[in-house]
């Protein structure tokens, strides 16, 4: 889909070059929109509260079921990831 997208050509133009059915690509482009969408779906909305200046920079992600996230100056971004990873397994 990049490919294509990157391309500026027009639909049948690019299919012509790459000798394939525009009905493939037309299939190939819902399939990824479809894909984006799922990942999109999978996003939640988020909400500012009791915002207050600190003295140092902080981060605190509170999750809906009661888990709480926080990292300070000189977190390990690594340790984040696996975390976040881990919790969404």
């Amino acid at each position: 889909m990049q490919e294509f997208e990157q391309s500026g050509m027009t639909r049948a133009a690019f299919c012509r070059a790459r000798g394939i059915a525009q009905n493939t690509l037309a299939y190939h482009r819902r399939k990824h929109r479809n894909q984006v969408g799922a990942e999109l779906a999978r996003l939640l909305p988020v909400q500012l509260v009791g915002l207050q200046p600190s003295r140092g920079s902080h981060l605190r992600v509170e999750l809906a079921n009661g888990r709480r996230i926080t990292v300070e100056d000189g977190f390990d971004a690594g340790l984040l990831k696996r975390l976040v990873a881990a919790l969404e397994g």
